[in-house]
Protein backbone atom coordinates (compact mmCIF):
# COMPACT_ATOMS: atom_id res chain seq x y z
CA UNK A 1 0.00 0.00 0.00
CA UNK A 2 2.87 2.39 -0.72
CA UNK A 3 1.79 5.64 -2.32
CA UNK A 4 2.44 6.21 -6.02
CA UNK A 5 4.44 9.42 -5.41
CA UNK A 6 3.07 11.29 -8.41
CA UNK A 7 -0.55 10.48 -7.51
CA UNK A 8 -0.02 11.44 -3.87
CA UNK A 9 1.64 14.70 -4.87
CA UNK A 10 -1.34 15.56 -7.06
CA UNK A 11 -3.76 14.68 -4.27
CA UNK A 12 -1.84 16.86 -1.79
CA UNK A 13 -1.68 19.87 -4.09
CA UNK A 14 -5.35 19.64 -5.02
CA UNK A 15 -6.38 19.22 -1.38
CA UNK A 16 -4.30 22.16 -0.20
CA UNK A 17 -5.75 24.38 -2.94
CA UNK A 18 -9.28 23.46 -1.86
CA UNK A 19 -8.57 23.91 1.85
CA UNK A 20 -7.09 27.39 1.44
CA UNK A 21 -9.50 28.75 -1.15
CA UNK A 22 -11.56 31.81 -0.26
CA UNK A 23 -14.21 31.13 -2.90
CA UNK A 24 -16.97 30.28 -2.52
CA UNK A 25 -17.29 32.03 0.86
CA UNK A 26 -17.54 29.66 3.82
CA UNK A 27 -20.75 29.25 5.78
CA UNK A 28 -19.14 31.18 8.65
CA UNK A 29 -18.34 34.15 6.40
CA UNK A 30 -21.86 34.13 4.97
CA UNK A 31 -23.35 33.84 8.44
CA UNK A 32 -21.53 36.79 10.01
CA UNK A 33 -22.18 39.05 7.00
CA UNK A 34 -25.87 38.19 7.11
CA UNK A 35 -26.08 39.01 10.83
CA UNK A 36 -24.46 42.43 10.32
CA UNK A 37 -26.80 43.09 7.39
CA UNK A 38 -29.85 42.22 9.51
CA UNK A 39 -28.74 44.59 12.25
CA UNK A 40 -28.22 47.36 9.71
CA UNK A 41 -31.69 46.83 8.26
CA UNK A 42 -33.41 46.79 11.66
CA UNK A 43 -31.69 50.04 12.67
CA UNK A 44 -31.99 51.78 9.30
CA UNK A 45 -28.23 52.07 8.85
CA UNK A 46 -26.92 52.48 5.31
CA UNK A 47 -23.22 53.13 5.93
CA UNK A 48 -21.09 50.20 7.05
CA UNK A 49 -18.87 52.51 9.07
CA UNK A 50 -21.85 53.56 11.19
CA UNK A 51 -22.85 49.93 11.60
CA UNK A 52 -19.39 49.05 12.90
CA UNK A 53 -19.56 52.01 15.27
CA UNK A 54 -22.92 50.83 16.64
CA UNK A 55 -21.60 47.31 17.30
CA UNK A 56 -18.54 48.77 19.05
CA UNK A 57 -20.69 50.94 21.31
CA UNK A 58 -22.90 47.98 22.22
CA UNK A 59 -19.94 45.73 22.95
CA UNK A 60 -17.85 48.15 24.99
CA UNK A 61 -20.48 50.51 26.43
CA UNK A 62 -18.77 53.66 25.16
CA UNK A 63 -18.33 55.70 22.00
CA UNK A 64 -15.09 55.19 20.05
CA UNK A 65 -12.60 58.04 20.37
CA UNK A 66 -11.22 57.48 16.87
CA UNK A 67 -12.06 55.38 13.82
CA UNK A 68 -9.29 52.88 14.48
CA UNK A 69 -10.99 51.93 17.76
CA UNK A 70 -13.62 49.93 15.90
CA UNK A 71 -11.37 48.61 13.12
CA UNK A 72 -11.58 45.11 14.65
CA UNK A 73 -15.38 45.19 14.14
CA UNK A 74 -14.83 45.82 10.45
CA UNK A 75 -12.41 42.88 10.27
CA UNK A 76 -14.96 40.60 11.95
CA UNK A 77 -17.74 41.79 9.62
CA UNK A 78 -15.67 41.17 6.49
CA UNK A 79 -14.27 37.86 7.75
CA UNK A 80 -10.62 38.96 7.83
CA UNK A 81 -10.29 38.11 11.52
CA UNK A 82 -12.37 36.61 14.32
CA UNK A 83 -12.77 37.43 18.03
CA UNK A 84 -9.85 36.22 20.14
CA UNK A 85 -11.83 35.04 23.16
CA UNK A 86 -15.11 33.36 23.96
CA UNK A 87 -16.22 36.38 25.99
CA UNK A 88 -15.52 38.68 23.07
CA UNK A 89 -17.40 36.35 20.73
CA UNK A 90 -20.47 36.23 22.99
CA UNK A 91 -20.36 40.00 23.38
CA UNK A 92 -20.43 40.30 19.60
CA UNK A 93 -23.45 38.00 19.52
CA UNK A 94 -25.30 40.19 22.01
CA UNK A 95 -24.44 43.31 20.02
CA UNK A 96 -25.84 41.66 16.88
CA UNK A 97 -29.01 40.65 18.79
CA UNK A 98 -28.63 36.97 17.95
CA UNK A 99 -31.23 34.45 19.08
CA UNK A 100 -30.34 31.11 20.75
CA UNK A 101 -29.93 29.16 17.50
CA UNK A 102 -27.68 31.77 15.88
CA UNK A 103 -25.69 32.16 19.11
CA UNK A 104 -25.07 28.40 19.08
CA UNK A 105 -23.71 28.59 15.53
CA UNK A 106 -21.66 31.65 16.50
CA UNK A 107 -19.86 29.50 19.09
CA UNK A 108 -19.69 26.17 17.25
CA UNK A 109 -19.22 27.37 13.68
CA UNK A 110 -17.89 30.92 13.62
CA UNK A 111 -15.76 30.65 16.80
CA UNK A 112 -14.94 26.98 16.10
CA UNK A 113 -15.45 25.78 19.67
CA UNK A 114 -17.90 23.86 21.87
CA UNK A 115 -21.34 25.09 22.84
CA UNK A 116 -20.31 25.07 26.51
CA UNK A 117 -17.19 25.19 28.65
CA UNK A 118 -16.92 23.62 32.08
CA UNK A 119 -15.17 24.37 35.37
CA UNK A 120 -14.83 22.62 38.73
CA UNK A 121 -18.27 23.97 39.65
CA UNK A 122 -19.85 21.74 36.98
CA UNK A 123 -18.81 18.40 38.49
CA UNK A 124 -22.43 17.26 38.88
CA UNK A 125 -23.83 18.88 35.76
CA UNK A 126 -25.60 16.16 33.69
CA UNK A 127 -24.18 17.45 30.40
CA UNK A 128 -20.66 17.51 31.86
CA UNK A 129 -21.03 13.99 33.26
CA UNK A 130 -22.27 12.67 29.92
CA UNK A 131 -19.39 14.22 28.00
CA UNK A 132 -16.81 13.08 30.56
CA UNK A 133 -18.16 9.55 30.17
CA UNK A 134 -17.68 9.84 26.40
CA UNK A 135 -14.03 10.80 26.90
CA UNK A 136 -13.35 8.06 29.45
CA UNK A 137 -14.95 5.38 27.28
CA UNK A 138 -12.85 6.59 24.37
CA UNK A 139 -9.66 6.37 26.48
CA UNK A 140 -10.50 2.85 27.65
CA UNK A 141 -11.08 1.64 24.11
CA UNK A 142 -7.91 3.38 22.95
CA UNK A 143 -5.74 1.56 25.48
CA UNK A 144 -7.53 -1.75 24.86
CA UNK A 145 -6.41 -1.60 21.22
CA UNK A 146 -2.75 -1.04 22.11
CA UNK A 147 -0.53 -4.03 21.32
CA UNK A 148 1.47 -5.35 24.32
CA UNK A 149 4.71 -5.27 22.31
CA UNK A 150 4.13 -1.63 21.43
CA UNK A 151 3.52 -0.84 25.09
CA UNK A 152 6.71 -2.66 26.02
CA UNK A 153 8.71 -0.61 23.52
CA UNK A 154 7.34 2.55 25.15
CA UNK A 155 8.30 1.25 28.61
CA UNK A 156 4.63 0.99 29.60
CA UNK A 157 3.40 -1.84 31.82
CA UNK A 158 0.87 -3.84 29.81
CA UNK A 159 -0.75 -4.99 33.06
CA UNK A 160 -1.94 -1.47 33.95
CA UNK A 161 -1.56 0.82 30.90
CA UNK A 162 -4.21 3.27 32.18
CA UNK A 163 -1.55 4.80 34.44
CA UNK A 164 0.41 5.74 31.32
CA UNK A 165 -2.37 7.04 29.09
CA UNK A 166 -0.74 10.43 28.58
CA UNK A 167 2.64 8.94 27.66
CA UNK A 168 1.10 6.43 25.25
CA UNK A 169 -0.95 9.21 23.63
CA UNK A 170 2.12 11.38 23.06
CA UNK A 171 4.19 8.48 21.73
CA UNK A 172 1.39 7.35 19.46
CA UNK A 173 0.88 10.87 18.10
CA UNK A 174 4.59 11.13 17.26
CA UNK A 175 4.14 8.44 14.63
CA UNK A 176 1.63 10.54 12.68
CA UNK A 177 3.82 13.66 12.46
CA UNK A 178 6.73 13.74 10.03
CA UNK A 179 9.24 15.73 12.13
CA UNK A 180 8.93 13.18 14.94
CA UNK A 181 8.86 9.92 13.01
CA UNK A 182 12.60 9.24 13.33
CA UNK A 183 13.03 10.40 16.92
CA UNK A 184 12.36 7.02 18.51
CA UNK A 185 10.51 6.60 21.77
CA UNK A 186 11.08 9.62 23.97
CA UNK A 187 11.33 9.24 27.73
CA UNK A 188 8.42 9.58 30.12
CA UNK A 189 9.87 12.94 31.15
CA UNK A 190 9.11 14.29 27.70
CA UNK A 191 5.41 13.45 27.89
CA UNK A 192 5.35 14.86 31.44
CA UNK A 193 5.61 18.34 29.94
CA UNK A 194 2.16 17.73 28.47
CA UNK A 195 0.50 16.78 31.76
CA UNK A 196 -1.47 19.98 32.49
CA UNK A 197 -2.77 20.35 28.95
CA UNK A 198 -3.65 16.68 28.71
CA UNK A 199 -5.54 16.76 32.01
CA UNK A 200 -7.45 19.85 30.93
CA UNK A 201 -8.51 18.14 27.71
CA UNK A 202 -9.29 14.82 29.36
CA UNK A 203 -11.44 16.38 32.07
CA UNK A 204 -13.02 18.95 29.75
CA UNK A 205 -12.01 21.98 31.81
CA UNK A 206 -12.01 25.39 30.19
CA UNK A 207 -11.84 26.32 26.53
CA UNK A 208 -10.79 23.38 24.35
CA UNK A 209 -10.41 24.22 20.64
CA UNK A 210 -12.32 22.03 18.22
CA UNK A 211 -9.06 21.26 16.40
CA UNK A 212 -7.69 19.73 19.62
CA UNK A 213 -10.77 17.59 20.15
CA UNK A 214 -10.70 16.48 16.52
CA UNK A 215 -7.12 15.29 17.07
CA UNK A 216 -8.14 13.33 20.18
CA UNK A 217 -10.97 11.60 18.38
CA UNK A 218 -8.83 10.82 15.36
CA UNK A 219 -5.92 9.33 17.31
CA UNK A 220 -7.97 7.46 19.90
CA UNK A 221 -10.28 5.83 17.36
CA UNK A 222 -7.62 4.93 14.82
CA UNK A 223 -7.72 2.70 12.80
CA UNK A 224 -11.51 2.40 13.13
CA UNK A 225 -12.16 5.77 11.53
CA UNK A 226 -14.88 7.21 9.33
CA UNK A 227 -16.43 10.59 8.70
CA UNK A 228 -19.60 9.48 10.46
CA UNK A 229 -17.71 8.28 13.55
CA UNK A 230 -15.69 11.49 13.92
CA UNK A 231 -18.75 13.66 13.32
CA UNK A 232 -20.74 11.83 15.97
CA UNK A 233 -17.86 12.14 18.42
CA UNK A 234 -17.68 15.89 17.87
CA UNK A 235 -21.45 16.25 18.29
CA UNK A 236 -21.41 14.21 21.51
CA UNK A 237 -18.88 16.67 22.95
CA UNK A 238 -20.74 19.81 21.89
CA UNK A 239 -18.87 20.67 18.70
CA UNK A 240 -19.95 21.14 15.10
CA UNK A 241 -19.76 17.85 13.13
CA UNK A 242 -17.40 17.56 10.18
CA UNK A 243 -18.50 19.82 7.32
CA UNK A 244 -16.49 20.47 4.12
CA UNK A 245 -17.81 24.04 4.12
CA UNK A 246 -16.66 24.75 7.68
CA UNK A 247 -13.91 27.33 8.18
CA UNK A 248 -11.55 27.21 11.16
CA UNK A 249 -10.55 30.30 13.14
CA UNK A 250 -7.49 30.63 10.91
CA UNK A 251 -9.70 30.76 7.82
CA UNK A 252 -8.62 27.36 6.47
CA UNK A 253 -11.00 24.51 5.70
CA UNK A 254 -9.46 21.90 7.96
CA UNK A 255 -12.60 19.74 7.89
CA UNK A 256 -12.24 19.35 4.15
CA UNK A 257 -8.69 18.02 4.60
CA UNK A 258 -9.87 15.45 7.16
CA UNK A 259 -12.85 14.42 5.04
CA UNK A 260 -10.69 13.94 1.94
CA UNK A 261 -8.17 11.95 3.99
CA UNK A 262 -10.93 9.67 5.28
CA UNK A 263 -12.28 9.16 1.76
CA UNK A 264 -8.79 8.20 0.61
CA UNK A 265 -8.39 5.92 3.63
CA UNK A 266 -11.64 4.09 2.89
CA UNK A 267 -10.68 3.66 -0.74
CA UNK A 268 -7.14 2.40 -0.03
CA UNK A 269 -7.72 0.30 3.09
CA UNK A 270 -11.13 -1.29 2.72
CA UNK A 271 -10.88 -4.98 3.66
CA UNK A 272 -7.36 -4.68 5.12
CA UNK A 273 -6.38 -5.76 8.64
CA UNK A 274 -6.48 -3.19 11.47
CA UNK A 275 -2.67 -3.24 11.75
CA UNK A 276 -2.25 -2.63 8.03
CA UNK A 277 -4.82 0.18 8.17
CA UNK A 278 -3.06 1.86 11.09
CA UNK A 279 0.29 1.58 9.33
CA UNK A 280 -1.21 3.24 6.24
CA UNK A 281 -2.74 6.02 8.34
CA UNK A 282 0.52 6.80 10.13
CA UNK A 283 2.52 6.82 6.91
CA UNK A 284 -0.03 8.91 5.03
CA UNK A 285 -0.50 11.40 7.86
CA UNK A 286 3.28 11.89 8.03
CA UNK A 287 3.34 12.53 4.29
CA UNK A 288 0.52 15.08 4.60
CA UNK A 289 2.14 16.72 7.63
CA UNK A 290 5.48 17.07 5.85
CA UNK A 291 3.78 18.59 2.83
CA UNK A 292 1.97 21.12 5.01
CA UNK A 293 5.20 22.11 6.76
CA UNK A 294 7.01 22.58 3.45
CA UNK A 295 4.01 24.47 2.05
CA UNK A 296 3.95 26.73 5.13
CA UNK A 297 0.43 25.90 6.19
CA UNK A 298 0.83 24.92 9.87
CA UNK A 299 -2.82 25.79 10.55
CA UNK A 300 -3.81 22.56 8.76
CA UNK A 301 -1.49 20.29 10.81
CA UNK A 302 -4.35 18.89 12.88
CA UNK A 303 -2.29 16.05 14.42
CA UNK A 304 0.63 18.23 15.51
CA UNK A 305 0.99 19.81 18.97
CA UNK A 306 3.94 21.52 20.62
CA UNK A 307 5.16 18.75 22.91
CA UNK A 308 5.92 16.61 19.86
CA UNK A 309 8.76 19.01 18.99
CA UNK A 310 10.57 18.08 22.21
CA UNK A 311 13.02 15.23 21.60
Amino acid sequence: MEHPLQDMDSWLKETLALCTAFEPPSQESRFIREQFAKLAQVNGIARKKELDRLVFERMYGRKPEKDTDFLSIRYWRTGRHKPQSREQCLSLGLALELGPEDTLFLLQGYYDSADRIFSSADQKDPVYLYRRKQIETLAEQYLAMAHPLELEQMKISWKNPALYLRHYYVQDARQYVFSCCNSGNASHLTSATYVSEFQKNRFLKGEIPRKTMLRHLFLMQSPFLSRELLSQGLKNLGYLPLDPDHESRSGARLDLLVIRLLELYERECSGKSPSACKSWLRRTCRTIDEFLVNSRHPELRFLHFKVLDIS
